[in-house]
């Protein structure tokens, strides 16, 4: 009995500590991801999408949504109007965060797509359209995604939403609800980032896979476009076709670089090499492939190249002071030949990654949001651009007034107006 009580734990032991699949380990990132989404600006984020998709609501069995609507209505309505945000008073924001604080609870726990999507609620203030003629169903669904994709777009290249808004939103599309297409595996290409720079590298991953498969199955496509908003490079259809899978190759190995496995390891090698071998086909010579050549050339042992990447590599306009200074400390390492401590110590994955981001970064603070929107075929696109500005600030101003030292700032500039919300807040805040 002692023998057979021996041998079952024994047995649960190397099964807790046997190495897990690719599949265990992309849920357990599945499982990360929900419990990351409630925390930030999300939540503001969220109730100004509510207020503004609750106003195409016509009727709701929720008592506490019908306090929330009935309030928000006029301000929605007022935003609506609006191409700019400083049009908006203090009063407003301040009406705005009142709302806010007492539904922060109800927008946490409500599902947005609940609602009718946003392109109705522009439709009825617009057009007047009644709820006969929403989204409804698949439709509904189809439409949820594309403005899910579009706002992930939108918060990445915003210096006010950024990656945490970004990543909300990647959470609640539906990926697969989109058409096959180029736009959708630009949105992919974008969902790994994001995911990357969360930690959740299977997630990240997963997403790079599906688009190296996507590409091996639609080799005769033309990806100018996409090139050309990578600003990488000027190239002729195959060219587009070639650098875009080295991008996608780029970053998936970053992230099995990230990973603890060793296998991912020498998957990431693999991911690298393809991407040096398409990069001198392309005559591409930047940031990420000297980052990655250095790498490659270390675990190769090829001392004097690796040298020669990160000299070039330490003239960019990416890299801090400090960058600089670890690559020179890198250099002497090699020197010595010791390339065992360079790599592990000085030049390591973190390392990498950075350069990769700040190399990513620096394009998408240029991407033109509303071409992307026009481009995703959304009806009333153009509109519906114009309220971005609008939407950022509401959320920015929500989240500030959640520190009531941003009231007392705000009564500076508001005279009268701003004595008068001090007054209001006393209640909520301790001046």
């Amino acid at each position: 009995m002692k023998k057979l009580l021996y041998l079952s734990l024994v047995f649960l032991l190397t099964a807790c500590s046997s190495e897990k699949t690719d599949e265990e380990l992309l849920e357990l990132d599945r499982v990360a991801l929900n419990e990351n989404l409630i925390s930030g600006k999300v939540v503001p984020y969220k109730f100004v999408k509510l207020m503004i998709r609750g106003y195409a609501s016509e009727g709701t069995k929720s008592p506490k949504f019908k306090v929330f609507k009935k309030d928000s209505d006029k301000l929605v309505q007022k935003m609506m109007k609006l191409n700019h945000a400083d049009d908006l008073s203090v009063k407003d924001y301040w009406a705005m965060y009142q709302i806010y604080d007492q539904m922060d609870e109800f927008v946490t726990q409500t599902d947005e797509d609940e609602f009718p999507v946003i392109l109705d609620a522009f439709r009825k203030f617009w057009d007047g359209t009644k709820s006969a003629n929403y989204f409804k169903g698949k439709d509904k669904a189809e439409q949820e995604a594309r403005e899910h994709a579009f706002l992930t777009v939108l918060a990445m290249a915003s210096s006010s939403l950024g990656s945490e808004i970004a990543l909300y939103e990647c959470a609640e599309t539906d990926i697969e609800l989109l058409p096959d297409s180029e736009l959708k595996s630009n949105l992919r290409f974008l969902r790994g980032f994001v995911f990357m720079q969360k930690g959740l590298y299977y997630l990240s991953e997963n997403e790079y896979t599906n688009n190296l498969e996507w590409l091996k199955k639609n080799t005769d496509i033309d990806l100018r476009y996409t090139m050309n908003s990578m600003q990488i490079g000027t190239f002729d259809k195959k060219q587009s076709y070639v650098g875009y899978r080295a991008m996608n190759h780029v970053y998936r190995g970053m992230d099995r670089l990230m990973m603890e496995r060793d296998i991912d390891h020498e998957r990431a090698l693999e991911d690298f090499e393809q991407v040096l071998k398409d990069c001198k086909t392309l005559k591409i010579d930047n940031e990420l492939v000297w980052t990655i050549d250095v790498y490659v050339q270390l675990e190769k042992g090829n001392t004097d190249k690796a040298i020669i990447s990160l000299h070039k590599l330490k003239k960019s306009k990416l890299l801090t002071d400090d960058d600089k200074a670890l690559i020179d400390e890198c250099i002497e390492y090699l020197k010595k030949e010791d390339s065992e401590t360079a790599l592990k110590e000085v030049y390591d994955k973190v390392f990498m990654l950075r350069i990769a981001s700040s190399f990513t970064y620096n394009r998408l603070k240029d991407v033109n949001t509303k071409k992307i929107l026009k481009n995703s075929k959304v009806p009333n696109a153009s509109k519906i651009a114009e309220k971005t500005e609008v939407l950022e600030n509401a959320v920015g101003q929500i989240d500030s007034f959640k520190n009531g030292e941003t009231l007392k700032e705000a009564t500076k500039k508001a005279g009268e107006e701003g004595e008068s919300l001090l007054n209001e807040a006393k209640e909520l805040f301790d001046f």
